[in-house]
Parts: structure tokens; C-alpha cells; sequence
């Protein structure tokens, strides 16, 4: 199972979210559309509705006056395409099988993408937790390159011992809150669109060649994949992969600026 997330420039207009929902729609034929809105901005209040097809749920959101949140298109009880609002800025999440869904929704949305990456799920999900025991039930062992600490809170019984260093984890993540709100990582597959090149500077980009593709698409934006299996992730070639890319780029030394002061350096 992979996941993917597709952020959209900030002038996106709705009208046209709306479009390119109609058409993937079309193009990838979900089964069921669950819809969450808010009924109440003042006190955060949110509902959920299903429905059937996307004309139904077009019919009930043009009939009332609720704030949009997200549509998700479901395929099973285990994929679908998600799309939605988060930070200001539209955007298309996913959880799918098959990297030909990824491929038809970017396809529809391509020239207003600011940034897109596909990981394996798992790799998505254990970037994100530093429960020791979680990477145990779902990895089957903690890697030697993970490196632990010890849990301030441990006093016996259930609670983990050691907690893990997310910053050791090469896939880790750093979404930034402030200016352009950018998404700094490595994964399997990346899009970066120009404005990076405000970050980390545009010879650095295309000197970058422990990939599989690193390339310019005819919409500016640049195309970089580390490795084609994505379910591979724990193969140490594509690990290494993943940190070269990071140290080579000054991935983290630019997020971690952004994210202490706020501010918005230029490359030079």
C-alpha cells in the first residue's frame, strides 16, 4: 500500500477544485464519497455525510450553506483519494494500491502543483511515530541506523523504555507553518515545483544524481525518484539513497532554519 500527497499553489480557485473532482471522477470510478463540512467555524463544528455519487453530493453541497473541508473518494475500505483543505491551501491525499491513481489525478492537476511525494505506506507512517514498540509490531525489529533515547516518562509496565529518533529516520518530515509552508523530505518519489529554488539553489538541484530520474517536466517542475519499489524501503541502497539526498541538498539545515526563526531565506 502506498500514500501520496499532492499540495496545490495558493491562488488555486475552489471552482476549479471542484473541476478536477468531476474529472477524476470520471477518470477513476470510486465506489462511495464521504464528505465532511463544517457547520460551525466558530466552535469548530464538523459533520460527515456519504454518498453514492458525486452528482448527490454536488446536489446537497450547492443546497446548503456549509464550509467545505474535504471529499473523499473511496475505492475499498482500504484506498481512496482524498481531497481537501489543510493549512490554507488546497490539496490531494491518498492511500492506494496502485500508482496509476496517483498518476491520473496528477495528471489532472499538474500545472498547479508546489510540491507532490509518493512513499509506501508503512514507511509513511513509521516516519511519523517514535513508539518503539510500534516499529516493532509493524516492522518486525527496530533498525540498527534508528537511533534511541531514553523515555523521560518510563516508569515500567506498558510504556516504551526507549523512544525513537525521528531525525534518524530518513524519511522524516518537516511541514513548514510559516511563508511558503513548504514540505522538506526524501521518499521514494518527489515533485518539487520552482519556488524550492528560492531554498536550495537550482545548481544544487540538478548536480543531484544518486536517483533513478531526476528531471525537469515540460510544467517546471522537477521530477526526482530515489527509487522504483516503493514496498523496498528498508533496502539499504534506497536508505542511502534518501540521506544523500538530504545531506547533498541541505534538506534539513533549511527546514530546521525555517522552523526556528520563521523566516524565509534565499539560496545563494
Amino acid at each position: 500500500m502506498n500514500s501520496f500527497h499532492i499540495a496545490l499553489i495558493d491562488n488555486f480557485e475552489f471552482s476549479d477544485f471542484i473541476n478536477i473532482m468531476e474529472k477524476a471522477v470520471s477518470d477513476l470510478k470510486p465506489i462511495d464519497f464521504v464528505y465532511e463540512y463544517c457547520i460551525d467555524t466558530i466552535k469548530g463544528s464538523y459533520r460527515e455525510k456519504n454518498f453514492k455519487t458525486f452528482k448527490d453530493f454536488m446536489k446537497f453541497f450547492k443546497e446548503n450553506d456549509y464550509r467545505f473541508d474535504s471529499l473523499k473518494m473511496k475505492f475499498s475500505d482500504q484506498t481512496y483519494i482524498d481531497f481537501g483543505k489543510s493549512r490554507e491551501r488546497y490539496g490531494v491525499y491518498g492511500r492506494i494500491d496502485s500508482i496509476i491513481h496517483f498518476d491520473k489525478v496528477f495528471g489532472l492537476i499538474k500545472e498547479k502543483v508546489l510540491y507532490a511525494n509518493i512513499h509506501n505506506q508503512l514507511d509513511n507512517l513509521l516516519s511519523r511515530t517514535n513508539k518503539y514498540r510500534s516499529w516493532e509490531r509493524k516492522l518486525g525489529t527496530v533498525p540498527e541506523y534508528v537511533k534511541l533515547y531514553e523515555n523521560p516518562r518510563f516508569a515500567g509496565g506498558e510504556r516504551d523504555r526507549y523512544l525513537i529518533d525521528l531525525e534518524s529516520i530518513p524519511t522524516h518530515h518537516h511541514f513548514i507553518m510559516t511563508g511558503d509552508k513548504l514540505w522538506f523530505g526524501a521518499c521514494a518519489i518527489m515533485y518539487f515545483s520552482e519556488l524550492y529554488y528560492k531554498y536550495i539553489p537550482k545548481k544544487i538541484w540538478e548536480e543531484f544524481t544518486e536517483c533513478e530520474e531526476n528531471i525537469i517536466l515540460e510544467n517546471g517542475l522537477r521530477k526526482i525518484v530515489l527509487y522504483n519499489n516503493l514496498s523496498d524501503f528498508e533496502n539499504p541502497i534506497n536508505r542511502s539513497k534518501q540521506w544523500a539526498f538530504r545531506k547533498q541538498l541541505g534538506i534539513d539545515e533549511v527546514a530546521h532554519k525555517l522552523i526556528q526563526d520563521g523566516s524565509s531565506p534565499t539560496a545563494v
